[in-house]
């Protein structure tokens, strides 16, 4: 079984098309989305409709949340903010049926005994933000199955608890264009496949993994698209330019 992930597009459509291109020629077996399919970018129906016609497994990201709670959208920062009101204005208007969806969507997901899949942490309420091996630690105590896939933090990395280790070793946390990476099905790890449509890591292409269970392996890869079109699509529909001059930084 090979698992394609993908996580925080933000509705950059064609970030997502290039990644799903690839995806379809590696001939993975079955998406999975660890959320943020909206936020920041101009395309969120396009986005959801082309993942959700593809039966993903796929969680509740902040930013969905955040489209169906208004109250936790009004404490992101600005230019979030101001993203998120207009994605759902449009959804409210165009496309009532995704929000429906978007509230079914589930918190976590367990695949197989032996994969969890959240957005941002396997504890709820705990650090969402996992960036090194000293927010990775107690995020394991939450951890139950070999792998944990999560997003949220727009960086590709890979943190692996050691049976006899005390601290997680960070495996991989800079972004490279193929990383391979060996899961200990006896061990634990939190990988994260960093962000489609939104990358921090200096890199600009899109960002995605390929999990194969009975290889017992973790591929991280890049995409390129054309992020000038990008860019002139967001400030079109009015986002804010700062979410689209950020795409050509990787930042």
């Amino acid at each position: 079984m090979r698992l394609g992930i993908i996580s925080d597009v933000h509705g950059n459509l064609l970030a997502l098309r290039s990644v799903l291109a690839e995806l379809d020629a590696a001939g993975i077996d079955r998406l999975v989305c660890l959320g943020d399919v909206v936020g920041y970018g101009p395309d969120p129906i396009e986005c959801l409709d082309l993942i959700f016609e593809r039966d993903p497994m796929m969680v509740l990201g902040n930013h969905e949340e955040a489209l169906i709670r208004p109250e936790l959208g009004r404490k992101f920062r600005e230019v979030a903010r101001e993203a998120i009101d207009w994605t759902r204005r449009r959804l409210t208007t165009e496309r009532p049926d995704l929000l429906e969806a978007i509230g079914r969507l589930p918190g976590m997901i367990y695949f197989e005994s032996k994969v969890m899949i959240v957005h941002d942490s396997p504890i709820p309420g705990g650090a969402r933000y996992i960036l090194d091996g000293g927010a990775a630690g107690p995020a394991f105590r939450g951890v139950d199955v070999p792998i944990c896939l999560v997003g949220h933090t727009h960086l590709p990395a890979c943190f692996r608890l050691l049976e006899d280790a005390e601290m997680p070793v960070v495996e991989s946390h800079r972004s490279v264009s193929s990383k391979s990476i060996d899961v200990d099905f006896e061990g634990r790890c939190i990988a994260n496949p960093g962000s489609v449509g939104q990358p921090r890591d200096g890199d600009p292409r899109a960002s995605y993994a390929i999990l194969d269970l009975e290889a017992g392996e973790i591929d991280w890869y890049r995409a390129g698209y054309d992020i000038a079109s990008a860019q002139s699509r967001a400030i079109a529909a009015g986002l804010p330019a700062r979410a689209a001059e950020r795409l050509a930084l990787g930042a």
